[in-house]
């Protein structure tokens, strides 16, 4: 429907152009010494219009230039928070199910990145479920939980690693 609307419109526009072109009776002189150029009033209008649009255009894919470095910069941040969550997701499944060499190397990987607390308190459970008490005090040096339910968790882990908190 809209489609129909709009053909409407630019038929009607169309034609009001044609009735509007059909009167005209002035003419425009433009003069730039030593120059002078005498048209009429209706192709004078329509390079107006014309020069309107291209500066319009010019203007916007200026903007959409000077715009784009910020806007690749911030898909990547984003393509790389995403990268880091699969990863941190791949290695909980992986410490659930009860490999913790593999979580612990995804955890390492998402370290390797972002220093992200809950990465940290992974890796830490993941050394301590392989027997490797000095990597998991490592592990939870780095971790700097903000969330209440993080800093219980690191306690818990740095007492299971015989480190007071």
């Amino acid at each position: 429907m809209r489609i129909a609307l709009w053909t409407l419109l630019l038929f009607g526009l169309a034609v009001a152009i044609v009735l509007t072109a059909r009167l005209d009776q002035g003419y425009v002189v433009i003069v730039y010494p030593p120059w002078r150029i005498e048209t009429s009033f209706m192709l004078a209008t329509l390079l107006a219009t014309l020069l309107f649009l291209v500066a319009y255009v010019s203007v916007r894919l200026v903007r959409v230039a000077l715009r784009l470095p910020g806007e690749v910069k911030s898909w990547r941040a984003e393509r790389n928070k995403r990268k880091a969550d699969d990863t941190l997701c791949r290695a909980t499944a992986a410490l659930i199910a009860g490999d913790a060499e593999t979580a612990r190397e995804l955890a390492d990987q998402v370290l390797a990145g972002e220093a992200l607390p809950l990465a940290a308190l992974l890796a830490a459970r993941a050394a301590l479920d392989a027997g490797d008490r000095a990597a998991a005090r490592r592990y939870l040096a780095t971790a700097q939980p903000s969330s209440g339910q993080l800093e219980h968790a690191r306690e818990r882990l740095a007492q299971q690693a015989g480190e007071t908190p």
